[in-house]
């Protein structure tokens, strides 16, 4: 009940937000903006994705490593593109992450190890954004001036962020220790979860090279993906600096990570009107740019659902 109640609330968040863009925008205008597009950089946009697939595998194969796991980048390409079907193309309750955990299981057998290298692969792209973000909106008078704060909430997600790679690789490893050796009464089967999960941790500490080669995979992700979306503008002639696009995407990215929306519908629209404004760009290019970028995921998940069922008849 309580997972229908938040699928409906997100349906009517998205829909919501659709149909307030909209009534700004010239429907035929986004169209046009669409069909005029240059869909050489788009294809070469979308390519950009899969390198962005074997960095990812790269930084999974690294971390996987250090808990004496050794798989195949083939595989990893595989299991992440089956991600992007269960994230797209399923509803919610599946997700790509429960997917590629699943997939780690099957080759280490231990469903700690799991969690916690996909737990903390996940983390260490949202810290790449983060510091990305920080220095973005560093250098932005503009987008300082549009969300004020800004600079403040990102350096406190950064510290936060520190401090857990600082558990999780260094000394602070002692405070997963404290934590463990708590009895907290009623809420005990919490901790022995959260312990289970844990322990997936132990083989990271004192890993610095893996934290440097996991952080400079990450980098040199969001560093793909930001050049992805500066392809698009130029498919769509929407006239952003270049470091304008630096500025702009990691807070877009950050933000349409909010669990608010059916697979960021609408806040994806909504996020890049507002973002791309303060640069004067108009709200039908803004819409036709999110609308391609929306296609371009939902096309990967098909993808990924092929090369689901081929690995199923395999």
């Amino acid at each position: 009940m309580k997972k229908t109640l938040l699928v409906t609330a997100k349906v009517v968040f998205s829909t919501s937000l659709i149909v307030w863009i909209l009534q700004k925008a010239d429907l035929l205008a986004i169209w046009d903006t669409i069909k005029q597009a240059n869909y050489g950089l788009i294809i070469a946009a979308f390519v950009l994705f899969y390198i962005g697939y074997l960095i990812i595998a790269k930084r999974q194969q690294t971390l996987l490593a250090a808990q004496n796991i050794q798989v195949s980048i083939p595989f990893l390409l595989q299991s992440f593109a089956i991600g992007m079907f269960f994230t797209n193309l399923l509803p919610s309750t599946i997700g790509g992450d429960a997917s590629r955990m699943y997939d780690v299981w099957r080759v280490a057998g231990s469903k700690s190890k799991a969690v916690s290298v996909i737990l903390i692969d996940r983390f260490f792209g949202m810290f790449a954004l983060v510091v990305f973000g920080l220095i973005a909106s560093m250098l932005s008078t503009r987008v300082r001036e549009a969300v004020p704060g800004i600079v403040l909430y990102m350096a406190l997600a950064l510290l936060a962020m520190l401090t857990v790679l600082w558990m999780v690789f260094g000394s602070g490893a002692r405070v997963i220790d404290w934590f463990q050796s708590l009895h907290i009464g009623p809420f005990g089967f919490v901790q022995r979860i959260l312990a289970r999960i844990i322990k997936g941790f132990e083989l990271f500490k004192g890993r610095g090279d893996v934290l440097r080669r996991a952080t400079a995979w990450s980098f040199l992700l969001q560093f793909n993906v930001i050049v992805h979306f500066i392809l698009l503008t130029h498919a769509l002639n929407i006239n952003i600096p270049v470091l304008g696009m630096f500025i702009i995407i990691p807070i877009a990215l950050i933000l349409m990570l909010i669990p608010v929306s059916i697979n960021g519908i609408g806040l994806r629209e909504a996020i890049f009107v507002f973002l791309f404004g303060i640069y004067g760009v108009a709200v039908e290019s803004s819409v036709a740019f999110a609308w391609i970028a929306l296609a371009m995921i939902l096309i990967q998940g098909v993808i990924g659902g092929i090369v689901f069922l081929f690995r199923r008849s395999g």
